[in-house]
């Protein structure tokens, strides 16, 4: 089962607002992929959620690990994890066989609709960058973000990741720009003693990696902001 994500703050404010169960069910079908679940469904997989309507009001809940134990099933609501009295698995099923428990799970995004914004492309090309760049530490964990998160549709959640490995990487670009200014003022100043050749070689070496991390820096870019748009259009 993959990881949900807590809904948006558009979608928890309209949950609130919903003025019943069918309506609150309408607007988790806008974000989720929203299933019925079966009579006989056994509710013994931790951090699952479900919406569960009941004759006066409904609920998101999230179960708990173990989530089934001694007949009775253990769970939170969802997603403020609020502590909730555990409920007899066989009460739930028999609200499962009036069709009246449901099984949230992640939308899978709209491929062609994605990828209009980003595709897996743009990060296969960061990757690359980052390599030749030299200054990104976290080049697997952008391999594990495109063939997880973003492929499954887990936007937010890359791009916050994303956004953070970002931030490190800007850090690490100043760092160097200081590190190449004062080497330049120690070779200035005769603190270092460089044949002219070997000056030369050094610039080269620089200029080289200079431009290397200006298309690392280009293809973060265009990686984040095309993140950040799908999350915006709640792709």
């Amino acid at each position: 089962m993959q990881p949900i994500e807590p809904p948006s703050a558009t979608l928890a404010e309209a949950l609130a607002a919903a003025a019943s169960a069918d309506e609150r069910l309408l607007r988790l079908r806008g974000e989720y992929r929203v299933e019925p679940v079966a009579a006989d469904h056994a509710f013994s997989e931790s951090d699952t959620v479900y919406f569960v309507v009941g004759a006066r009001s409904s609920h998101l809940i999230r179960t708990l690990s173990p989530a089934l134990a001694d007949g009775l099933v253990h769970f939170h609501s969802w997603p403020d994890d609020r502590p909730m009295k555990p409920e007899a698995v066989g009460r739930l099923q028999e609200a499962a066989r009036r069709q009246s428990v449901y099984l949230l799970e992640p939308k899978l995004p709209d491929a062609a609709e994605r990828d209009l914004v980003i595709d897996m492309g743009a990060f296969t090309l960061l990757i690359d960058a980052a390599q030749r760049c030299g200054l990104i530490p976290g080049v697997a964990t952008i391999i594990q973000i495109r063939d997880g998160e973003f492929r499954l549709g887990r936007h937010r959640h890359a791009l916050a990741q994303m956004e953070s490995m970002l931030q490190g990487f800007m850090v690490a670009i100043s760092q160097r720009t200081q590190r190449l200014a004062r080497e330049e003022i120690d070779i200035a100043s005769g603190r270092v003693k460089m044949t002219p050749r070997e000056l030369q070689m050094k610039r080269a070496r620089d200029t080289q990696q200079t431009q290397a991390i200006d298309r690392a820096q280009t293809r973060f870019s265009r990686v984040v902001e095309g993140l950040r748009t799908l999350v915006q259009r709640g792709i």
